[in-house]
Parts: structure tokens; C-alpha cells; sequence
């Protein structure tokens, strides 16, 4: 939470469901920062220092036409220099003010007006205004933008600016999953909203402003001096170098050329967090699921999808790849989603003699496709078990290997282009949001063009309960079928890792896998 947040009691929208009304205002914060310094003090050994310059480096180049669509590359750069109305605490699971200074949901859960902290402004010295949330919620809104959680704010029936701070929203139904849009929602500026794309105008609310971004090479953010809560922000400047070779990541913080890693492979990571003057940072969580086109041969046939989970050896890659800080799994949800079940999630255990068996009961043998994969350590590291062990089943992948830009559009279009793919999703989000937002899960134009009655009513089950027992009974229904179907194909959930130097203090994340700096700091 940063410094100028302040903690909210509130009843969740569940409880709006079932008739409760309520207003989740802002109390007052007056020594928020100070506290908050304190506690990012404790344990670094020492007082929080103003100034100086956090160099990083990230293995994926930024995508500023993109924050819209929760893009990997945006990892560092969208909460530094962007702002949501909320964000959900990575701690408690309950939504906090950022732009909002309150909320109030109708009793039935089918409308929600949201008032803005006064006096914020873009760094271009624009005032922010109800009409800029209007506007971003229309892009969301919009399919042909590719935003995360569309699929949700295409229950926003109505959404009107009343004068400059207020919002009101009404739905076409109640939105359990109101909040996991909010937080993936960073608000533009209408005005050079078009400039975005081309990375020399990003005009935020944030605590760093966008000073300069060279494709391929460099982006460069420097301290927002008129940050409503600047004396919370602590460097002058964040450097971020794109470095996309997993040697010369490794290389260029142990040498000190740079003093945080992201992107580094988690074996690489895990390593090094273990020698003297580094830090292993884990924030959020993430999916990584194959999707399998059901359209294309051999995984038009239900049998060789199935096949094909029981081919691969999930332990391997949480082991090999992830050094351990991981979870195989047949599920596509977080541990601690309401209605998880281990044993659904254990469903698919590694039996390639099994998968032998349903392919030549398909008629399936020896047959050669295309894989998409980002081109990322991790991705990469995944790829080779994956093939590895479907080779041994007669399924040989190859691979196409994708920045994650083209990767990004792909997905945006519906259209991977192949056979195969393995896909990377925030395992942030709850079901309900989930099955709205993630490309792979959702019930129409998935990039597995995989749809049925069935799965389209499952998916409005599990995206509308909004009691606790109707959670369980929906997402254990779901889950059934989904496992079933097979036509994505959960791998692992883990959380994100990164590693910095002993040298950097502050660095939290969302609960969406996004990295935080606000309240970072070096030593001098």
C-alpha cells in the first residue's frame, strides 16, 4: 500500500450480493508515511535514504501501448508510473483506495458510484477527472483494445461522470469480480492517450514520470516532483536496462552493473538469492498453462489432450525450472481460491504409459506441430521439458519462439497460429474474475477455440456466485469439465521471483505479479 493509502473496513462485494450495502471511505492518514517508512526500514538495517538511482534489468522490453493489457514487459514500469482507482492488498485480499477515495455498492450489487481523491493531476499538469475514468473504462470495454478483464467491463451497461470526481456505474448484473478489474485498469490520459503506444509520451498520476524509452535498449523514470505524496518517494531516478540474454542478466548483477534483476530464470534466482549480498524478492503469482488449438490436428481429438497431460511431467519443471518454488498442478487457480480441491488439482499425475494408451486409442502416432513460446529463460526452460517428454509419446513440438510483443498481440487477436502454445497469466485473479479475464479459460474466443453450451454456462456460474457455498458447488463443477475437455492444460502455479542486491530496500509487489517501487530505496 503506499504511503498516501490509508486502511478501509469494508464488506465485500459478496455480502453486497446477499442485500448488505456498503460505503468504504478513506479515513485519515496523517502519519501513514511515516509509519510506512518505519516498517520498510525494519529489518533493511537502517532509515529509508532519499535520492539516488535504482538501476534494473528485465528480460522483456516495455510495451507502453499495452498497460491496458497487463503486459509482461510493463512489469517495472506500470504501477511507477500509472495508478489504479484500487488495488487489492497482496496481504488481506480486500481492495484499497489509489485514485479512490471511497466507494459505495448498491444493496443488490448492481450498481457502485465511486468518488476521486481531490487535486490529482497527470504529470502533464492535466487534472484527473471522472471523464479520464470514463474514458478508460470505454477502452477496456472495447474488445479491439485486448484488455485484461474485458470480458468483466462488458457487464458495465452504463458509466457516467457526475462533475469532476464522481463515477457512477451500473451493471448488467452483480460483479464479484468488480475489484480484479479495477487494479488492472490504470487510468490515461484522454489527451495523449494515442502518443502512448510510441513510448514518448506516457502521461500517468504516478510517483515517476516517463522520461525516455529507447526500444530494445533502455527506459528511464525519474522522481515526480509533484507526487501528492513525494516526500514518500524516496529515489531520484529508476533505470531499466533490457537485457535479454539470461548469461548477461546473471552477469550484469553480479557484477554490479545493475542492482535488481527481473526475469531471471527462478534456478538462476533461487541461486544467487543464497549468496551473500543479494535478496530473493517473490511478489504475486503466476499460471503457466499449454493451450491446445482444438481446431488444428492432433488436438482436435479430445483423447490426445488428455494424452498429453498425463505425457508431462509437471514435478520436472517446478524441480528443473523453477528450482523448487512452484506447485504442479491440473488447475488453473491459486491455492487459496474459494472451492480449491487438491484432489481435482492432482487429477492429471504424470503416466506417460497411460498417454501411450489414449493416443493409440485415437489412432495417434508420431505426428509433428509448432509450440509458441515467449522468448523468456523461463518460457524456454518449460519448453524443452514439455517436448522432452511428449517426444517420448510420439508427440514432437517445435518451437516458435516469440517476443513477448507478438506474443501479446497474438493472444489479443484469438489467434496463436498454432497448433500448441504455452501461455504466462497472473494467477492473482479469483475464479470468478478468472474465467472472465484470462485468455485461455475464457468461454468465447479463447486462443484454444474451444467452446460449448456446457463450458459457457459453467463460466457464468462460476463468474456470478457470489456466496461461499455457491463458490464451491460452481467451481467444482467447472473444474470437472475443464479437466475433462482438457483444452488448456495447467503446468504449475508460482510465485514471481526476483533478486536484488543487498544494497535495495522497499520493493514490494501487487498481488497481480506487478512490481511496486513507490517506496523503494538504495543505499549510498
Amino acid at each position: 500500500m503506499s504511503h498516501s493509502q490509508c486502511r478501509l473496513r469494508h464488506h465485500t462485494l459478496m455480502s453486497v450480493a446477499v442485500g448488505l450495502s456498503a460505503v468504504l471511505a478513506l479515513g485519515a492518514c496523517t502519519n501513514a508515511a511515516k509509519q510506512q517508512d518505519q516498517a520498510n526500514a525494519a529489518g533493511t538495517g537502517g532509515v529509508a535514504q532519499d535520492g539516488g538511482t535504482l538501476t534494473v534489468a528485465q528480460t522483456s522490453d516495455a510495451d507502453p501501448g499495452s498497460f491496458l493489457k497487463t503486459s509482461v514487459g510493463n512489469i517495472l514500469t506500470e504501477y511507477s508510473v500509472l495508478e489504479t482507482l484500487t488495488r487489492i492488498s497482496a496481504k488481506t485480499g480486500k481492495p484499497e483506495g489509489v485514485l479512490a477515495k471511497s466507494w459505495r455498492l448498491a444493496p443488490n450489487g448492481k450498481s457502485m458510484d465511486i468518488r476521486l481523491k481531490p487535486g490529482i493531476k497527470f504529470h502533464s499538469g492535466a487534472p484527473l477527472t471522472a471523464n479520464d475514468v470514463v474514458f478508460t473504462l470505454q477502452k477496456v470495454k472495447d474488445p479491439g483494445t485486448g484488455a485484461a478483464n474485458q470480458a468483466i467491463a462488458a457487464d458495465i451497461t452504463k458509466m457516467q461522470a457526475v462533475g469532476d470526481e464522481e463515477i457512477k456505474l451500473t451493471f448488467a448484473r452483480p460483479l464479484p469480480s468488480i475489484f480484479d478489474l479495477l487494479e488492472t485498469m490504470p487510468i490515461l490520459n484522454p489527451k495523449s492517450y494515442a502518443k502512448y503506444a510510441a513510448g514518448k509520451t506516457v502521461d500517468g498520476t504516478g510517483p515517476f514520470t516517463w522520461k525516455s524509452w529507447t526500444p530494445g535498449g533502455k527506459i528511464v523514470l525519474a522522481k515526480n516532483p509533484n507526487y501528492r505524496d513525494a516526500k514518500s518517494v524516496h529515489l531520484k531516478q529508476i533505470v531499466v536496462d533490457i537485457i535479454t540474454d539470461p548469461t548477461a542478466l546473471l552477469s550484469a548483477i553480479r557484477s554490479g552493473r545493475v542492482q535488481y534483476a527481473v526475469g531471471m530464470g527462478a534456478l538462476n534466482a533461487y541461486t544467487l538469492s543464497k549468496q551473500s549480498g543479494y535478496n530473493l524478492i517473490s511478489t504475486g503469482g503466476s499460471a503457466i498453462p499449454l493451450g491446445f488449438d482444438v481446431k488444428q490436428k492432433p488436438f482436435d481429438k479430445k483423447a490426445v489432450r488428455q494424452a498429453a497431460q498425463y505425457a508431462i511431467d509437471r514435478d520436472r519443471i517446478v524441480k528443473q525450472v523453477e528450482s523448487g518454488q512452484g506447485t504442479a498442478t491440473s488447475l488453473p487457480w491459486k491455492t487459496s481460491a474459494v472451492g480449491y480441491d487438491k484432489s481435482q488439482a492432482d487429477h492429471y499425475k504424470y503416466d506417460p504409459k497411460k498417454a501411450k494408451q489414449l493416443l493409440q486409442k485415437a489412432g495417434v502416432g508420431n505426428v509433428s506441430f509448432d509450440m509458441v513460446t515467449l522468448n523468456t529463460p523461463e518460457a524456454k526452460g518449460i519448453f524443452q521439458i514439455v517436448k522432452n517428454n511428449l517426444d517420448k509419446v510420439g508427440l514432437h513440438a517445435n518451437a516458435v519462439t516469440l517476443s513477448a510483443t507478438e506474443f501479446d498481440a497474438r493472444i489479443a487477436a484469438g489467434n496463436m497460429k498454432a497448433p500448441a502454445f504455452l501461455l504466462l497469466a497472473s494467477n492473482g485473479l479469483s475464479p470468478a474474475s478468472a474465467v472472465l479475464g484470462r485468455a485461455e479459460l475464457l468461454a468465447s474466443k479463447n486462443p484454444e477455440n474451444f467452446s460449448s453450451p456446457k463450458y459457457t454456462q459453467l463460466v457464468r456460474d462460476v463468474s456470478a456466485a457470489t456466496t461461499e457455498g455457491a463458490q464451491v458447488k460452481a467451481l467444482s463443477s467447472y473444474n470437472k469439465y475443464f479437466l475433462d475437455q482438457a483444452f488448456a492444460v495447467p503446468l504449475i502455479t508460482r510465485p514471481s521471483l526476483s533478486v536484488s542486491t543487498s544494497d535495495v530496500h522497499g520493493v514490494t509487489g501487487t498481488q497481480m505479479g506487478f512490481i511496486d517501487l513507490t517506496h523503494a530505496w538504495v543505499n549510498k
